[in-house]
């Protein structure tokens, strides 16, 4: 049963996707021909975008039984920006941190990697909401060839001065890849539950958007169980997930990055922010470990096809 349900999840997110993805690009062409403004353009394109957000989380926590539980206390603040950092376990993080900021904070824009815009739809209609689109790249190719962060700062400028223009939110999972116990032990990271954070991300969304962030959202997820895949979250087998979001206050030295800031003091700030969110997250074990997980959450048994 549970890879029948795991196959009917996937084409049904498919299907949002192709539904959100059209218009998405049927927005975009009318902007362009009847030339709306840019405003008008992104408040539908975000519109749609939160569809596709809402569209899952009814089908995970209603029709898989899946219960996510949310900070509630997080604040609606839809006119001011924002600089969200989560920490990464799996791919079904992304959802978790949609669906705890929609509707309280503007829709985010995810750094993704380059190659993911040769996906069907989601490639194309990410890079027309604005996604930051970046390469990886190698310590070793970098050193052979400098010139390469040059051009994934000026990708990443032009991604988020199209950001500017409005209140906007920038995700980022700062790691730079999935925890791992083995990856953790490559690294010899000198935290507990988190990997080394990849400051050069962070740097450069500071850099090139000047005094529009004045702290961090902070997102911890913890799951309840063990830490899910995609597959799992498709075949709903998610014990449940907690969440908890912090303001983690900017110092107005990196407010607004410049040539003259000094790079070595904000990456000893991020390690100390980082060692804080790393303690945080002994914390919040210990109160998801408190808090009754209920597999169906508001969900009466036998209403989900779970069941």
């Amino acid at each position: 049963m549970r890879p029948l349900i795991g196959i009917m999840s996937f084409i049904f997110i498919c299907v949002n996707i192709l539904v959100c993805g059209v218009a998405i690009h049927g927005i975009a062409f009318i902007a362009l021909v009847c030339k709306c403004s840019d405003q008008w353009r992104r408040a539908h394109m975000d519109r749609c975008y939160q569809a596709w957000c809402q569209g899952c989380g009814y089908w995970f926590q209603y029709v898989l039984g899946i219960h996510w539980r949310f900070d509630e206390g997080m604040k609606v603040q839809l006119d001011k920006n924002h600089l969200v950092v989560a920490n990464h376990q799996s791919w079904v993080d992304a959802f978790i941190v949609l669906l705890q900021v929609q509707g309280r904070i503007p829709m985010p824009r995810i750094f993704m990697k380059d190659t993911l815009v040769w996906l069907p739809l989601v490639g194309t209609a990410t890079k027309l909401m604005g996604f930051p689109q970046v390469k990886r790249y190698s310590k070793a190719k970098l050193a052979s060839n400098p010139t390469l962060a040059e051009r994934d700062r000026m990708i990443t400028r032009k991604a988020c001065a199209n950001l500017m223009q409005t209140p906007s939110s920038v995700m980022t999972f700062a790691e730079g890849t999935r925890f791992s116990s083995i990856k953790h032990a490559q690294q010899d990271s000198p935290y507990q539950y988190l990997l080394k954070p990849k400051a050069g991300g962070l740097w450069m969304v500071l850099q090139a958007m000047p005094k529009r962030f004045d702290r961090i959202t902070d997102l911890n997820i913890i799951y309840s169980g063990e830490v899910p895949t995609f597959w799992d979250l498709l075949c709903g087998r998610v014990s449940g997930a907690y969440v908890k979001v912090r303001h983690i206050a900017l110092p107005k030295a990196y407010q607004c990055i410049d040539s003259k800031t000094d790079k070595a003091a904000f990456y000893d700030w991020l390690n100390g922010y980082w060692l804080d969110k790393d303690s945080n997250i002994v914390t919040d074990q210990q109160q998801c470990s408190k808090l009754e997980f209920q597999q169906n959450g508001p969900i009466k048994k036998g209403n989900s096809l779970q069941n």
